[in-house]
């Protein structure tokens, strides 16, 4: 009897901590992206309002407006009540809503982003470089590998130190003959 009681409990518990689930307007409102900040004349609003953007869901088309005094923006649907204002058309060819907004109507054109082409860094001198050249075998010359320098050297030979006696420490719990390992500077067979 004990471990039904438990176990009833146990599952009221755990139903009861279960999250509701997200709805669309709590994640627009409270985006984890946070609002971005915009300066200057990208920035400069026409009006009130801004279409920035739509897209279809299961057959209905939303709009979003952004209200540029309090530079938040609301996803809605075409004839949606409950907001500032009501979008009560659509034309794909000019990408336009119009939309009622305090007893008058506005037209508003879809906003189109700006990009700016970046000036390249110039390009550096290609000059010659500290280092011991190794032939490739290809046409274009040989490829410049920079030295190591003493203490990075002395650290890469420990490194490859560790790696022979951690592989015959291996070898040998496995039962195998250990092999010698090559001499320094050679590489392993």
């Amino acid at each position: 009897m004990r471990p039904l009681l438990l176990l009833a409990v146990l599952a009221v518990s755990a139903l009861a901590q279960t999250p509701a689930a997200p709805s669309l307007q709590n994640l627009v409102q409270n985006t984890p992206f946070g609002t971005a900040v915009v300066a200057g004349p990208a920035g400069a609003a026409a009006g009130p309002l801004e279409f920035r953007g739509t897209f279809v869901d299961r057959g209905e088309r939303f709009f979003s407006i952004l209200d540029t005094a309090s530079r938040r923006a609301e996803w809605v649907g075409l004839r949606e009540s409950g907001h500032a204002y009501a979008v009560k058309a659509y034309d794909p060819e000019t990408e336009t809503v119009t939309l009622d907004y305090q007893g008058r109507s506005l037209s508003l054109k879809l906003r189109t982003a700006r990009v700016t082409a970046m000036a390249l860094p110039p390009p550096q001198a290609a000059g010659p470089q500290p280092g011991v050249a190794i032939a490739t075998g290809l046409p274009a010359g040989p490829a410049v590998v920079p030295a190591p320098s003493a203490t990075e050297a002395q650290r890469l030979a420990q490194v490859a130190e560790e790696i022979r006696r951690r592989r015959a420490l291996r070898q040998q719990a496995q039962g195998q003959p250990a092999t010698p390992p090559p001499p320094p500077n050679q590489p392993p067979r």
